[in-house]
């Protein structure tokens, strides 16, 4: 990994296999999107519970992979609440440990070796159950293992695609699931391009309409389609081709006539 830059995927990963024993979840919501708790909705970038009744430690981890994403963050201290422990986890040298409180841990993540080292332990702090987090879990991330450490499918695709190693079985596995479900990604994913274009020519024509005084004041209702529709019928009517033709046989008779007269008239001479 030499000279890569690294992303919160290949630190999440790394914390998947920091906790092989562990429930171990990315992307989890302390609560529901819906009705979200007083201080608003948060996102773990990574959530460890030890599988003890007894003593269920639940480790939290905040991720940071640039300096000015941790300088910038002023909200990382809500999470306390939620977990027995908590660490920032980052590549290795990008925070140091006197810059952050005592409570908080740190683990570096060197890119090398995609190892993870704990330069702080994390002071373990008794909290309230949390409910709303256990809600979520249950109802919302059952089937964590079907896409894990990703933020959407479409990253989930990115990133199988490009890996080496997933390349060389593709062929073997066209008729899986995994192949249909990047089959289906990819025309998800051609669809919202498709739809962008069609979205940006959208704004061009609004722009040109209003430049004309076309739905100047319509662009909410469907009134809109009928200022346009009568605009457009003003500049070329239905029946201007039917118009042409019939002055184009006025004419032609005209013509006719005036050379039928115009050949009476010699013969009389």
């Amino acid at each position: 990994m030499a000279g890569k830059k690294v992303t919160s995927t290949d630190i999440k990963l790394a914390l998947a296999g920091y906790h092989p024993k562990d429930y171990f979840i990315t992307e989890c919501k302390t609560c529901s999107t819906y009705f979200p708790d007083p201080q608003g909705l948060l996102i773990f970038d990574g959530l460890a519970v030890r599988k003890s009744y007894t003593g269920p430690c639940i480790t939290g981890y905040e991720i940071k992979v640039s300096r000015s994403d941790f300088l910038q963050d002023a909200k990382w201290h809500l999470y306390l609440q939620y977990c027995n422990e908590f660490y920032f986890v980052v590549p290795n040298g990008l925070i140091s440990k006197d810059e952050l409180p005592e409570n908080v841990g740190l683990i570096y993540y060197y890119p090398e070796s995609g190892n993870l080292k704990k330069k702080k332990k994390a002071m373990y702090r008794n909290i309230e159950e949390p409910v709303g987090l256990y809600k979520y879990i249950i109802f919302s991330r059952l089937e964590q293992d079907r896409m894990p450490f990703y933020e959407s499918r479409a990253e989930y695709a990115k990133a199988y695609i490009e890996d080496k190693k997933d390349k060389e079985v593709l062929g073997r596995i066209l008729g899986s699931k995994m192949a249909e479900d990047l089959s289906d990604m990819q025309r998800k994913i051609n669809t919202l391009s498709n739809a962008e274009h069609e979205h940006e020519l959208l704004w061009k024509i609004k722009d040109i309409c209003k430049k004309h005084d076309i739905g100047k004041y319509a662009w909410r209702d469907d009134s809109l389609l009928e200022e346009l529709d009568k605009a457009l019928q003003s500049h070329y009517p239905k029946d201007l081709d039917q118009v042409q033709r019939s002055l184009q046989n006025a004419l032609n008779t005209l013509s006719a006539i005036e050379k039928e007269y115009s050949g009476a008239k010699g013969a009389e001479e």
